[in-house]
């Protein structure tokens, strides 16, 4: 085994209890400041308390911060957090005047404890970032899109006939409507697929508290969120929501390479959804509202097509809400089969995702560094 599969064999985690130890492990040898905040209500399978964990590395002044963030979706946090812990364990010595690491561990403990994308109300945080009081208007498509992926049995999700009815409306509203109907975000169908809530989740508070109280004194600010199921098999895809002809833009452009100006390729439809509540745009918003410059991106690493990972959303949808009927062998079976198509249980994909995910961290603390520099 080589050095490089030894450390994937270490760093990508079983669950999310172990994943918290060796992060909180990892974060207290690198001398790192520690916050954890516990769910109030939620608690994992086994009733053990549910916790956000926060790792500040680096002096507490610094203008130049780095926010790294893992566990949006459930079962795409292990990834997150194992690039996470791999930096820690890498930078036990990190050390700048002027330059600091904020992680956050587990933005959807509840998701990743109970392997559910989505949190204890069925929200899916990555949706939950919005105006509530104004929430979006629905798609005339909403209602049909909805009821149809919700079709399913005992067995399952009733792929086949979802499947069918799915090409039937795609020929006659298009492509495009329909991805973005399912991938936008909806804000009416609480057993849904896609739902962002009526009100702020437990973990948008948490995270949105901790960065207006940890970025107050940063000029200049990255901000990653790690994903996976998006892009090609085990490569980055860069998902920037600023503005193409912003400065903004232009050095993520210049820090991470022109995948910045590739990811509508990784869509069914050739186009990127128009995303709602996005975790990203609001971490963006509260570190520019603290006179911040921001340089940010979700970063996905590709699992399987598109249509594969459209079952896992079923799937998922299904486990949560037509599953009391099924055999116990039914449900582990599909919860096992959603786990896969976000986690896959392939050496060569995980090494080649801590690979890929080490050089975007040192392009992007280079870029900041520049920044300062500049500023």
């Amino acid at each position: 085994m080589t050095d490089t599969s030894m450390a994937a064999t270490d760093l990508f985690s079983g669950s999310y209890q172990d994943a918290r130890a060796s992060f909180l492990d990892a974060a207290a040898e690198a001398s790192a400041e520690i916050q954890s905040f516990q769910h109030p209500t939620a608690t994992d399978t086994d009733g053990s308390a549910l916790h956000i964990d926060t790792a500040w590395v680096g002096p507490r002044d610094a203008k130049s911060v780095m926010v790294m963030i893992s566990g949006t979706h459930g079962p795409e946090s292990y990834t997150g957090a194992a690039i996470q812990l791999a930096w820690l364990r890498a930078h036990k010595g990190f050390a700048s005047s002027s330059m600091a690491m904020l992680l956050i561990h587990g933005a959807n403990p509840y998701g990743w404890a109970h392997g559910s994308r989505t949190t204890e109300n069925n929200v899916d945080l990555n949706r939950n970032f919005i105006d509530h009081a104004h929430p979006p208007e629905p798609s005339p498509l909403t209602e049909p899109v909805q009821t149809l992926l919700s079709h399913a049995n005992a067995s399952g999700p009733r792929f086949g006939k979802i499947v069918f009815e799915f090409l039937k409306m795609t020929l006659r509203v298009g492509m495009k409507r329909m991805v973005n109907t399912i991938s936008d975000g909806q804000y009416t169908h609480a057993q849904g697929i896609g739902y962002g809530g009526n009100s702020a989740e437990w973990s948008n508070q948490v995270i949105c508290d901790v960065l207006t109280s940890q970025l107050h004194q940063a000029h200049q600010v990255s901000i990653i969120d790690w994903h996976t199921g998006i892009g090609d098999y085990g490569k980055p895809c860069f998902l920037c929501f600023d503005d193409p002809e912003s400065e903004a833009w232009q050095r993520a452009l210049q820090w991470w390479g022109s995948g910045v100006e590739q990811s509508s390729a990784s869509y069914s439809s050739g186009e990127r959804p128009d995303y709602q509540g996005l975790l990203i745009n609001a971490a963006r918003d509260i570190a520019q509202s603290l006179n911040a410059r921001t340089t940010s991106a979700v970063i996905e690493f590709g699992t399987y097509p598109n249509h594969k990972m459209l079952k896992g959303l079923l799937i998922d949808r299904w486990l949560r809400f037509d599953a009391n009927d099924a055999s116990a062998e039914t449900r582990a079976r599909l919860q096992q089969q959603m786990l896969q198509l976000f986690y896959p249980d392939d050496q060569q994909w995980r090494e080649g995702v801590l690979r890929s995910a080490a050089q975007i961290i040192e392009q992007s603390l280079a870029g900041l560094e520049a920044m300062g520099h500049s500023a």
